[in-house]
């Protein structure tokens, strides 16, 4: 007598890894079981790939990826060192930013919005008077650097972070900072055009006014602004790109 086989439909099929995601996977869990610890530094490329039995362009994607997440650091003389962040805390999985592709890239800068708007929220309210006096100065010096995409990008970085802190909540200046991370290769080429860095600049003036105005829903309409546009230029970069 045949039996009766229950139909069971699999809605999603296994997915693998690929090499450089176990590369990276490898050398993030030697970091927080504490066999790698900050300031030690990787084997190199070639031996790194011979030890892992891997190709060499794997170990490299492997860490640039962790290099972009800000596990890993360049330093001059060569070499990549682990950095003093705590690689545990930088938004893992590394799968995640090795695999992204177009689609994630929106639903990153969504993830932005969310966070820099509560966090300009809580900046308008938490802020020092000190906190807003740097933050002034930092886009006065950025406002001369829209023709300098390299020193931009540190003088942008600079000014978020200076926010992140004033939000007064180390779990958000953690997560604002570690999203900027990953959003920024896809940045690098939208930020060279000067178009772009002065809708920046302007954005990050409109914010500024706010918190210095105290006026907290007016922050998080200003910083939510700021992410689409951002979002909105790193699509279009990669649209011509293409």
């Amino acid at each position: 007598m045949k039996k009766n086989v229950a139909r069971v439909e699999f809605k999603k099929p296994i997915v693998r890894e690929s090499v450089a995601e176990m590369v990276a996977r490898r050398v993030l869990d030697m970091v927080t079981s504490g066999v790698l610890k900050a300031g030690d530094q990787l084997p190199p490329e070639r031996e790194l790939a011979e030890m892992l039995s891997v190709s060499r362009p794997s170990v490299r994607e492997a860490i640039r990826g962790l290099s972009i997440l800000g596990v890993v650091r360049s330093r001059q003389g060569g070499g990549a060192y682990i950095s003093e962040l705590d690689a545990d805390a930088l938004l893992g999985p590394i799968q995640f930013f090795l695999s992204l592709q177009d689609v994630n890239i929106r639903e990153l800068y969504d993830a932005r919005s969310l966070i820099e708007s509560d966090v300009a929220r809580r900046a308008a309210e938490n802020m020092s008077e000190a906190d807003l006096a740097e933050l002034e100065s930092i886009l006065d010096a950025q406002q001369a650097l829209l023709s300098d995409t390299i020193a931009f990008r540190a003088s942008d970085f600079k000014f978020h972070k200076t926010i992140w802190i004033g939000s007064g909540n180390a779990f958000l200046k953690r997560i604002g900072e570690s999203l900027n991370v990953m959003g920024l290769e896809f940045r690098k080429r939208a930020t060279e055009n000067t178009r772009v860095l002065a809708q920046s600049y302007a954005d990050h003036r409109r914010l500024f006014d706010a918190l210095k105005a105290r006026d907290a829903e007016r922050a998080a309409r200003a910083a939510e602004k700021h992410m689409q546009n951002v979002y909105q230029s790193t699509v279009s970069q990669s649209e011509s790109e293409k």
